[in-house]
C-alpha cells in the first residue's frame, strides 16, 4: 500500500460514523428493494396487494409445499423484513456504539467492532424469523392460515388482534422498553 493510499484509508476510517451510516442506508435500501420485488417469491408487492383485494383469493390459490428450500425462502423473507423494518430503529444505538468505540481506540483500550455488535441484532432478528417461519408453517398445517397469510379462523384472527391490543395497553410493553433504554 502506498503512502497516499494509507492516508486516504486513514481519512476514511476517521469518518467511521459516515461509513456506518452509509452501510446502514445501503443495507436498509437493499432489504426494502428485495421485499418490494417479492422477497424471492416471484410476485411483487404490487401484484400481491392486487390479489389480496380479490374475493376468496385464499380459495383460488394453492397451498405451498414446505420443502427445505421453501422453508429457507420463508425464513429469509422474515429475516430481511426484520432487517428492513428494525435496522432504522437500531441505527441510533449503532451510531452511539461507533462513538464509544472511537473514544476506546483513542485511549488505547480494548474495543469491539461495530460489525460484531450489529451481528447481535442480526442474530436476534434471525431467531425471531426462525420462530415466525415455524409458526407460519404450523398454522398452515393446521389450516389456520391461508396461502395469502390470512387467518382462516375468526377466533385466531380475534386472538391475534386481542393479544396485540393487550400488549399495547399493558405496562409490560413499557417495562421492556424502559429496560432496553437503560442498558
Amino acid at each position: 500500500m502506498t503512502a497516499v493510499e494509507a492516508t486516504v484509508l486513514e481519512a476514511v476510517l476517521r469518518r467511521d460514523r459516515f461509513v456506518v451510516v452509509a452501510a446502514l442506508v445501503g443495507v436498509i435500501v437493499v432489504a426494502w428493494i428485495w421485499i418490494v420485488l417479492g422477497a424471492g417469491t416471484g410476485m411483487s408487492v404490487v401484484a400481491m396487494t392486487q390479489m389480496s383485494g380479490m374475493p376468496d383469493m385464499d380459495m383460488m390459490m394453492e397451498r405451498a409445499v414446505w420443502t427445505p428450500g421453501y422453508a429457507g425462502l420463508i425464513f429469509a423473507m422474515w429475516w430481511v423484513m426484520m432487517v428492513a423494518m428494525m435496522l432504522p430503529g437500531a441505527a441510533p444505538m449503532l451510531l452511539l456504539f461507533v462513538r464509544v468505540n472511537r473514544t476506546q481506540k483513542v485511549r488505547d483500550r480494548p474495543y469491539v467492532s461495530t460489525g460484531i455488535f450489529a451481528s447481535g441484532y442480526l442474530a436476534a432478528w434471525g431467531g425471531f424469523s426462525a420462530l415466525a417461519a415455524g409458526l407460519q408453517w404450523g398454522l398452515e398445517q393446521l389450516d389456520l392460515l391461508g396461502p395469502m397469510m390470512t387467518a382462516t379462523n375468526y377466533w385466531l384472527g380475534g386472538a391475534i388482534l386481542l393479544a396485540a391490543g393487550l400488549w399495547q395497553l399493558t405496562p409490560l410493553k413499557g417495562v421492556s422498553c424502559d429496560t432496553a433504554a437503560r442498558r
